[in-house]
């Protein structure tokens, strides 16, 4: 940027008086205090084609904003949006009346037209408003209103400008060799002086610019659950950064990082607000549309990414960003970016979830699965026992255990038998046509997942086939008739014996389902 640097230094240093006898001579306005009147004259005359609005300043490049702010001879760190800001107050507004502290005089009209111009979230109440400008504030303090001290004192330091070829005609002021001297309007100067580079910071610098990803991954982190108001909260959240090997003894490192966070406030909020709206330009409705396109693959390689990550998550929503730009989506675009956290946020809540659920709550779970298992055809009798067993599945869980651990592990229709009859002594119906199996089947469940059994051992659950014994001598009887219509004699079962003890009721049950077997046997074989 070519600027005429002879001007630019009498400009610097410069009393009000003088400045006023400038402005005078090029028709400008003389109102305001000697750094309002000294970044009119510097725009007006040093920075005559730079187009210094609202608009411009933020089209400006990163590296444009910086050589703007050092031709005001104000701070030009920062990132591009603090950069912006910064000028836009410089050119636009006094310190003194734009302060923090003033803030709560506004209306809630002006705080909104402050946060429509520094691109603040625009919605909420006065309050919220007001948290946003002061966030701005707080950030930039000292930073604006006021030419550095050694560029007003004409010491060494001043910025590093090209000098234009024919410098613009202005009246010889006088330098002011150590102290400026102000009207009785103005305040003695009381700016500190210039303060020594803390030993490390400059390599800290480049380390936190290094790991600025890393940085942004972990700012977003804070601000799912951290409370960006809290000096304490947020305190504690650079104290570890400072664990993660950020250079936060500097105060270099630690005024970097509270920007940083203040950026990504205000970038959470422009996020937010254009999460649910439509396509605010052609750009971002072709981006919404790649977005679209690329989500399902998107999400195939965000699992990869969290099975990978194991608990670094901050590491693994850097990689999903980094991913999602590689996709060629555009990141630049908050209705973007907000999507794509979005989707990372709600994928680490839902295995978050699935990590959380207590292993014993999980199992009980998947044994009143069993339980219910196909229960539209489940008679309302068995239903209520179902739903004894359900409210006392702690009790039923305790019972399954001391059974299988008296049996050294074993879960054999033995075990069976005893589980049933000892439940029923407690009033609990177990041995029920409809309940019997169903128990069985969710005991197994809690067994193998308590360690005990190998899944293939569970009891199986019955098929479409009752296993009620009045239903299955039903179906003998009618099989005996077709027989004795075809001039065979069925198989009689007075030749089964029932046995006795514990595996009673099983045996029974088998025998009559053998005796089906027989009976289908000798009418295919009576058919053929």
């Amino acid at each position: 940027m070519d600027v005429d640097r002879e001007l630019l230094e009498r400009l610097y240093q410069s009393r009000l008086e003088d400045l006023r006898s400038i402005a005078e001579q090029h028709d400008l306005s003389k109102s305001g205090n000697v750094e309002q009147l000294r970044a009119r004259l510097i725009a007006a005359l040093v920075l005559s084609d730079v187009d210094l609005t609202l608009e411009g300043l933020r089209a400006n490049p990163e590296k444009g904003l910086s050589d703007l702010l050092k031709v005001f001879g104000i701070k030009s760190s920062g990132s591009k949006k603090q950069k912006w800001q910064r000028l836009w107050l410089h050119l636009n507004h006094d310190p003194k009346k734009l302060s923090a502290e003033a803030l709560p005089e506004m209306n809630r009209d002006e705080l909104h037209a402050l946060c429509v111009s520094l691109n603040l979230q625009r919605s909420g109440s006065k309050n919220q408003l007001l948290g946003r400008v002061a966030g701005v504030l707080g950030t930039e303090d000292g930073s604006w209103g006021r030419v550095k001290k050694s560029l007003r004192q004409g010491k060494r330091g001043a910025p590093t400008i090209a000098v234009a070829a024919e410098p613009a005609p202005v009246t010889e002021a006088p330098v002011v060799e150590e102290v400026e001297v102000v009207e009785e309007t103005e305040p003695i100067d009381t700016d500190p002086a210039p303060v020594t580079v803390d030993e490390g910071s400059g390599a800290s610098m480049l380390e936190l610019e290094a790991r600025r990803a890393e940085l942004t991954s972990q700012l977003r982190e804070f601000l799912l659950v951290g409370r960006q108001h809290d000096e304490l909260d947020i305190a504690a959240f650079i104290d570890d950064l400072g664990r993660l090997g950020f250079g936060i003894q500097h105060s270099e490192v630690r005024e970097h990082i509270l920007a940083e966070l203040t950026n990504m406030i205000g970038l959470r909020s422009e996020e937010e607000a254009t999460s649910g709206a439509h396509p605010g330009s052609w750009r971002e409705r072709r981006a919404l549309n790649d977005l679209e396109g690329a989500r399902a693959g998107l999400l195939d390689t965000l699992d990869v990414i969290l099975d990978r990550a194991g608990g670094d998550i901050a590491r693994a929503r850097m990689e999903f960003e980094l991913s999602a730009a590689e996709a060629g989506l555009d990141l630049d675009l908050p209705a973007i970016s907000g999507r794509i956290h979005g989707l990372f946020d709600l994928q680490v809540s839902l295995k978050a979830s699935e990590h959380e659920m207590d292993p014993v709550t999980a199992r009980r779970q998947r044994a009143l699965e069993q339980l219910y298992r196909g229960g539209t055809d489940i008679t309302p009798e068995a239903i209520a026992v179902l739903e004894r067993i359900e409210n006392q599945m702690e009790a039923f869980e305790r019972v399954v255990e001391t059974i299988i651990r008296r049996a050294d592990g074993a879960f054999t229709p033995v075990e069976h038998a005893l589980l049933i009859r000892f439940l029923e002594r407690r009033g609990w119906n177990s041995d029920h046509p409809e309940v019997r199996p169903r128990m069985l089947a969710a005991a197994g469940v809690l067994a193998a997942e308590m360690g005990y059994i190998d899944a293939e051992d569970i009891p199986a659950l019955p098929t479409s086939l009752s296993l009620d014994s009045d239903q299955v001598s039903g179906v003998v009887e009618s099989m005996r008739e077709v027989l004795r219509d075809m001039g065979r004699e069925p198989p009689s079962l007075a030749s089964v014996s029932e046995p006795v003890g514990e595996q009673a009721d099983i045996e029974r049950v088998k025998d009559k389902l053998d005796s089906a077997d027989e009976m289908l046997r000798r009418l295919s074989g009576g058919s053929d």
